[in-house]
Formats: C-alpha cells, structure tokens, sequence
C-alpha cells in the first residue's frame, strides 16, 4: 500500500486518560493509503491495556504498531486476510514481549481495527473495544465483545440488561498477550439476531454517504449508550463528535481509559 496524508473521509479522534488518576494504557493509530487498484483505503485501530494486567500501556502500543506496520507493508486487496495477518503479528509480538521480559509477565490489549476501502468496510478485533456503524438513522453495535456476560447473554443465561450491571462483566475471554494463536473476529453484526456465518459474509458491507464507522475501548461503550453516541455523531462533526463523547463519558465518572475514532463516509 501507498501511505498518504489524506483521507477521503472525514476523521476524528482523541483519547483521554479518564478521571481516576489512572494511566492511560489505550493506545491507537490511524493511517490512510492508496490500493493497488487506485483506491482510497483508511484504517483505524484501537487497543486496550486490560486492567489489572501489567505493562497493559506496552501491550496496547506493541498491537497498535504492529497492526498499522503490518497492513502498511500488505499487497493485494485481500482486506480481510490483511488484516487477519495484521492481528496475527501482533498477537505474537505482544506475547513474545511478555515472555522475554519480566516485568511485562500477564500484559493483555483488545485491538479494534476498522478499514475503509473503496466505501467498504472491513472490521477485526478481539477483546471488548467495540466498532459501531451509524446509517440510514440507526447505529448498529457490529463487533462482538469477547466477555464473560455476552457468552451469558448468548447461551440465555442473562438478559442484555442485568449484563450491564452483573459484577463480572468487565471479564474478557479473549486478548492479545498469552496466546500466540489468538484469533480475530471477523463478524460484521447488522442484526441483533443474525446468525454467525451472515455476520461473516457481511465483511465488505458498501457504506453509503452519511455513514459513520466509530471504534472506541469500553471507556466510552460502558458509560455512553448507542443511542446517545447517535445523536451526538449526527449533531456534530467526526472530531467535535469525538470530543463531545470522550467530555460525556468523563463527566459521568469516567472510571477508565477513553478513546474513540469515528470515520464519516
């Protein structure tokens, strides 16, 4: 891929350390290219230091880095490979540096990736930080989170609402850091109900004009809801709309790390 300062889209992003004093082991990139076949490509990555894990800050920039290096030295048009071989790479890079050094035993991040092509749009990611996608007057949550309580919700053993407030939904069954081999998730939801393998082949889904793709860590997911995140993507543009939603989520304690991208087609 070719690297180019502009975007086709319009771009806004920003992140906050949150407003308990904690460090802020968010991490994310955005870079935009041109393809093989003359397309504008943009991509957008957020990783999550997970909490109570060490050195969560180094396992977030190791997966940011990696990923943004990975797709940047990519050929082809293969998005979905691209970027399962992005996510690969840094999987192995965060484990490898855990293994080597001991003081970053145990480090874990979510990654988010979100790549614009052509007007298409294809998403991995493990962990918790979530992509959105406002169209057509509605936002759909289109990543899965990777916890304990969305397995609950999934097998019927929790309702979305008590998910919300049950004591270990912070649990996340699957980072980067111990698995090497960890794999990405490559469902595009744009329906609450739709089976596994149509969230799959939705990979690729063509973005009309209007549409927002927004990528944010749970710093933003736990405190602000879809609804509300909306309202303040259609009432402003990508980066006052992201100052706006980080300002929200601070204001309502802003217990964790808060960061966000958002892409306007």
């Amino acid at each position: 891929m070719i690297p180019t300062p502009h975007s086709d889209l319009t771009i806004g992003h920003g992140t906050h350390p949150g407003e308990t004093g904690k460090n802020n082991e968010d991490r994310y990139g955005v870079q935009s290219f041109y393809g093989e076949a003359g397309e504008s490509i943009t991509l957008g990555v957020i990783a999550d230091g997970i909490g109570g894990n060490r050195a969560g800050e180094v396992a977030s920039d190791l997966a940011v880095q990696n990923i943004l290096r990975a797709v940047s030295q990519s050929a082809g048009n293969d998005y979905p490979q691209i970027l399962n071989q992005a996510v690969s790479q840094a999987a192995k890079a965060v484990n490898q540096a855990a293994l080597s050094n001991a003081d970053l035993k145990g480090m874990g991040t979510t990654c988010a990736v979100a790549l614009i092509a052509g007007r298409r749009l294809f998403t991995a990611y493990v962990g918790d930080s979530r992509i959105y996608l406002a169209r057509r007057g509605g936002i759909l949550q289109t990543s899965v989170d990777h916890t304990f309580v969305q397995e609950a919700i999934e097998t019927g053993l929790l309702t979305p609402a008590e998910a919300k407030t049950h004591p270990h939904r912070h649990v996340v069954r699957r980072h980067l850091g111990n698995d090497p081999n960890v794999r990405a998730d490559f469902r595009v939801r744009l329906a609450a109900d739709e089976p596994p393998e149509v969230s799959m082949r939705n990979q690729g889904v063509l973005l009309e004009p209007g549409c927002q793709v927004l990528v944010c860590s749970d710093g933003l997911s736990d405190l602000v809801e879809a609804g509300e995140i909306l309202q303040v993507l259609t009432a402003l543009p990508p980066q006052k709309a992201v100052e706006e939603l980080i300002l929200l989520a601070r204001k309502r304690g802003g217990h964790d790390n808060i960061t966000v991208i958002a892409m306007l087609v």
